[in-house]
Formats: C-alpha cells, structure tokens, sequence
C-alpha cells in the first residue's frame, strides 16, 4: 500500500528527505512557512561589491568524514564540485596577536612541547596540558560537559584559549555547558577510553589523517539548496506554515492557512520551539523537552575590500577570537582565501561572526554601529585599513544548544512519539544534528 508524507519545514532536513522519498518513489508533499527553502543554507551578492558571484550568508562547508552530505551532493550532480578548503591551519588570536594552532584534535594539542613557543598557552598551562594529558584517568561513563572533560584532562587555559573557541564557535555557544557526547565525539571517545588522553587523541588523528576534513561546493552551498529544489518543486508548498496537527483517521491532517494536508505520517523538521506547538496537544512529554531546547542568536557580517587593504598575509581559512580577548567577533573566515571560488585575485571576502548563547551584545547595536565596530576589530587583527562593503545577514533563535544529556533526552522524544503519536517523527538540528551531514542522516533515516 502506497503511503503520504507531509513534511513540515524546508530546511536542508525537509529537503533532504523529500529527495529520500523522491528516489523512493513515494508520495510526499514539503510545507515551508517562508518564501524560500534552504533554512540555514542561503547565499546571495553583497550589494555594492565588484564581486560577479553570490557568497554564502552562512554555513560554506561541512565535515567531510561524515558521508551523508557529500553523499547527497553526487546524488545531485554536484560530485565533481565538491572541494576542499585552501592554505594553511586554524590561528588564534591572543594576547594582540594571530597564533597558528599546533596540531591538536578539537583544539586540544598533540604535542605539547609545540606550544612552547606560539604564546597561546603559558608555561603554566603547558605543564599542566602535559601532566592531566598523559596522566592516567577513569574512562568517561555517560554524557559530560566538554568544559568538565578538557578541564580535568588538558587544563583550563587548553579549554579557554583553544577548545571552547572552537566548539563554541561552531554553535555559538558555551562548551563549559556543551554535551561532549553530542557536541564533540572524538573527545569524548578518547575519554571514554580511559588512561593518557593525549595518547588517545594522537591515535584518533592517525586513523583520519588522510582524509579532508571539510567539504565545500564551487559556487556556495546554496547550489544544493538550488538543485533540490529544482527536483522537488512540484511537492515544495512555500508561504505555508503548519499551524496545528490533527488525527485523521490512521493518518494526520496538517491544517495550514491554505488548506490542509493529510498524510500516512508526518516529518517535524522546524526548530525545537516551533515542533513544540504542533506536538503539544498529542505528545507534550516529547514537546516539553523539544521546547527546553535553548537557542543562540548570531551574526555573520561579510566584508569585501581591495586585497592592499589588508596589512596581514591572508594564508588560512580564517581565526578564532577566545571569550577573554575582549572581542565582539567571535571568528573571521578569510573565504577568499580559504575557497578558491571565492578567489578572484583582486579582493578579500570577510566573513566575521558575532554572537553567542551568553553573548549578545551585537543585539543592542544597529547596523552601521555593528558594520563598524567589526571593521574596527578587524582593523587590529589584521590591519584592515580603508572604506569596505559590507552585507550583515543577522541569525536569530539559530543554533541550539546541545546541553549533557541531550541524545537522551532525543531518545526519549522519539519514544513518546511512537507511543502517543505514532507515525510522527522530528528530525533536524533539535535532535541529533549538529552539522549538516547529522541533519541529512536523520532525514534519511525518518523518510526510509
């Protein structure tokens, strides 16, 4: 017996499972609530450049070990474009200065003798990061905060200056409160290991060494958001919010300003603090804990100036700003260097972040305030000089925050699901996705 799937939400989630149950043959419709799918994908021009091509408004690349996202490219016939960042390592600033990161696994170092010299670390915390790394310590059982984890095994001023810069930039938050089961696998698994966790990081980085660790498309990401839609246009409904979920003989009836939509089972792929209003009336257990969820607000500022503006040789994908410099950036991409496409051997593209989960300064500052406050900084790290375009694309309730315990908490969400709701399933960033490849994962899995 054929089945009917309404997917509410248009993000790279609902997207991503309407191409699962489109080359599955199956019945489907896609409702999105704005003018356009794509979610948190989105490209465009910034206004006022000489640039002749769109540049990414957010994420412009993803992991490339995780499979799902590279997967879905080649399925869309953008294999041949998928790339890999350009130049050299991550860099730091700290202290007045950008410091390249020696290696490390996110952002705990591998050798700690190779900090002596790059002024990120003091003596004091080297020693430290020496003695707790190849120490012997009682294997992590259960979920932790990635503060309460690097802390004990690598010391404070490994967590503050490199690995809270890192894993809180990727979600804007604060990794003294990130789930490292869910936030940061490789820490967690050398941990769970038990003995020396340096030792443990250093097998985990020989195992991966070969492979690239980011993938990006030629062109920006919203080339794939621009090929799903191309495919699935005839089941994409947009300016259509689901407004509430009602039981409909085996199946549910989707009620939206426009009519409703019935189907055999329905896919939630909206942020936590929208799925809990459709979920509430049947399943509150599961939209309790969908609206415990916690979200940040971001933004991403894209500068483009003459490549002579900037007094800094731009070799890298960009650098990380820890809490303690005193910065309202939180990270800058140098895109032009980083991807090629983005390369046009005249200008720089700058992609300078803000914001985080207990950091919100830049929502008190208008734009032009915050255009050059950013400029500002960007003066001091790397010696912007001169006037500049500038495209702010502001991200608000964005990116939730993935507190210990969190898979849990998704598994229990999914049973209250089956027992009160069944043939409803969320999926997305609320549940087990952090990352693009996560959310393709989960949509595959919901659609199969």
């Amino acid at each position: 017996m054929s089945t009917r799937t309404v997917i509410i939400g248009g993000g790279i989630t609902g997207l991503s499972a309407a191409h699962q149950l489109h080359q599955q043959g199956d019945d489907f419709v896609l409702l999105e609530s704005s003018h356009r799918v794509g979610g948190k994908i989105a490209g465009g021009p910034v206004e006022g450049s000489a640039l002749g091509f769109d540049v990414d408004c957010a994420a412009d690349g993803f992991l490339a070990r995780e499979p799902e996202m590279s997967d879905l490219c080649r399925e869309l016939g953008l294999g041949d474009d998928l790339v890999s960042p350009s130049g050299a390592g991550a860099i730091v600033w700290v202290d007045g200065a950008l410091r390249p990161i020696p290696p490390s696994v996110l952002g705990v170092p591998l050798y700690p003798e190779k900090l002596a010299d790059s002024g990120i670390i003091s003596d004091e915390g080297i020693n430290e990061l020496t003695i707790r790394g190849f120490a012997d310590h009682p294997g992590l059982v259960g979920d932790a905060p990635v503060g309460e984890v690097v802390r004990a095994r690598a010391g404070d001023e490994v967590f503050e200056r490199l690995v809270d810069p890192l894993l809180g930039g990727i979600n804007a938050g604060n990794s003294n409160n990130l789930s490292i089961t869910a936030g940061a696998g490789a820490l967690a698994d050398a941990a769970r290991k038990g003995g020396p966790f340096i030792p443990a990081l250093r097998d985990h980085a020989a195992s991966s060494a070969q492979a690239p660790v980011f993938h990006g498309i030629k062109g920006g990401s919203q080339r794939i958001i621009d090929a799903l839609q191309a495919e699935l246009s005839d089941h994409i409904h947009l300016h259509t919010p689901a407004v509430s979920l009602e039981h409909q003989g085996d199946g549910w009836r989707v009620k939206t300003p426009s009519g409703p939509f019935d189907g055999d089972r329905v896919i939630v792929s909206t942020p936590g603090f929208m799925s809990s209003g459709l979920l509430d009336p049947h399943c509150p257990e599961a939209a309790s804990l969908l609206a415990g969820l916690v979200y940040s607000d971001v933004v991403l500022v894209t500068f483009v100036v003459s490549s002579e503006q900037v007094d800094h040789d731009l070799d890298g994908a960009g650098f990380l700003v820890p809490r303690d410099q005193g910065l309202l950036m939180t990270a800058c991409s140098w895109s032009s260097s980083k991807w090629n496409h983005y390369d046009d051997g005249n200008h720089a593209i700058l992609r300078v972040s803000a914001g985080r989960v207990d950091d919100r300064r830049w929502l008190d500052l208008d734009e032009s305030t915050l255009v050059e406050t950013l400029r500002q900084e960007l003066a001091l790290t790397i010696g912007l000089q001169g006037e500049c375009v500038a495209r702010v694309t502001p991200w608000h309730q964005s990116l939730p925050q993935y507190r210990p315990g969190h898979l849990e908490r998704c598994d229990q969400i999914d049973s209250y699901l089956e027992r009160e709701a069944p043939g409803v399933t969320v999926a997305g960033a609320s549940m087990r996705g952090l990352g693009l490849p996560a959310c393709v994962r989960q949509a595959r899995t919901s659609a199969i």
